[in-house]
């Protein structure tokens, strides 16, 4: 059934006389004498546009019928029809929802106006809510493809960095991982009330970019196989500020917090130690920011169990066996027990990865 108009009276005269009225004017109508069917119209699958309602019926209070039906529908319009003048209940029923109120009797006019206006209204509203559905979902939409663009902008920054050191192998995707599951370990820990989901995303995505900076690096210092004079060590370091202070130039031409804050910080201080014997700031403890520490840790892993130009790649038990070395020292004690939670997944990951890397020089 389309729109239509319920009549819900216990005087089958007035009943029959809306009906014809109604009917006359082109209204699909249905009426009951039974205020409890009312409600259970209201509540089928097929519902009524417009209530046209008694306020005293036998029984029933016409109040009390209305504030149920706006409970189950609220889109549903009600019009209170009595021969009472009682300003008063009037008044309580504009407030429980009621869009207007019929004087028995009635013009034929005034009926049709009222109807009209009523259904009017319910239209106008569902089409607000129409039009601020719609409004959302393109909204999401454009929020969705701004995402997907600002992924991509940071994994081609990270891919940059990364195309001036080949011998980091798949560093910029073992990174993330590590980075991830150690965040998400943070649950169980002291700082479980920084993390959330939206953290453990932004550290996922945002560690790749720790090294950025390298891409000012020259190639003689940053692809020398051998050891770095102290000069050189001096300059290999800037790539924390060089990355740092390229991402700030960003931020501050915008206004407040952006999805590249915590990249930032992650490029400034991965380099920091625990007891404050790291660089470029000699940041110590919690001065270092989280994420920062992070990456730091997972990082250190990866270069431990990683074929470097100066070094083999050690296993997963000797990894595991200097980072509790550093426990305190250079990383996090909370940190490092986070890590130790979730060290099996770490070889896992490290596993497969190395398994990767072995299939595609085949």
């Amino acid at each position: 059934m389309h729109e239509y108009i319920f009549i819900v009276d216990d005087e089958s005269a007035v009943r029959e006389l809306m009906n014809s009225q109604l009917s006359f004017l082109g209204f699909t109508t249905r009426h009951t004498g039974n205020p409890e069917q009312a409600l259970t119209i209201a509540s089928s699958d097929t519902p009524p546009s417009l209530v046209l309602l008694d306020i005293e019926m036998p029984g029933f209070s016409g109040l009390h019928i209305l504030r149920c039906i706006k409970e189950i529908d609220e889109d549903i319009q009600v019009v209170m029809v009595s021969g009472l003048h009682d300003l008063g209940t009037v008044r309580e029923c504009l407030r429980a929802g009621a869009y207007d109120y019929l004087a028995k009797p009635f013009e034929l006019e005034d009926l049709q106006n009222t109807v009209a206006r009523a259904l009017e209204r319910r239209r106008l509203i569902r089409q607000n809510r129409e039009y601020k559905e719609n409004l959302e979902r393109m909204v999401d939409e454009q929020t969705q493809e701004i995402s997907n663009t600002r992924d991509i902008a940071l994994l081609t920054l990270a891919k940059l960095a990364e195309s001036r050191d080949s011998e980091t192998g798949m560093h910029l995707d073992r990174m993330p991982e590590y980075s991830q599951l150690l965040a998400t370990a943070l649950y169980d820990s002291p700082y479980a009330f920084q993390v959330d989901e939206e953290f453990i995303g932004w550290v996922y995505k945002s560690s790749p970019l720790h090294d950025i900076g390298k891409v000012g690096i020259p190639d003689a210092i940053l692809l020398k196989a051998g050891p770095l004079t102290l000069d050189e060590v001096r300059i290999m370091r800037t790539h924390t500020t060089i990355g740092g202070d390229t991402l700030r130039s960003v931020l501050d031409k915008f206004s407040g917090p952006t999805f590249l804050t915590m990249a930032m910080h992650i490029c400034y201080s991965h380099h920091e130690r625990w007891d404050g014997g790291g660089y470029p700031d000699g940041l110590v403890g919690k001065a270092i920011p989280l994420p920062a520490r992070i990456v730091a840790l997972a990082d250190a892993y990866d270069a431990i169990t990683s074929v470097r130009p100066y070094k083999p790649a050690f296993d997963h038990q000797e990894a595991v066996r200097r980072i509790l070395v550093d426990k305190g020292k250079h990383f996090d004690p909370i940190l490092v027990d986070a890590f130790m939670r979730v060290q099996g997944d770490f070889a896992i990951v490290q596993k497969r990865f190395q398994d990767k890397a072995a299939s595609a020089s085949v």
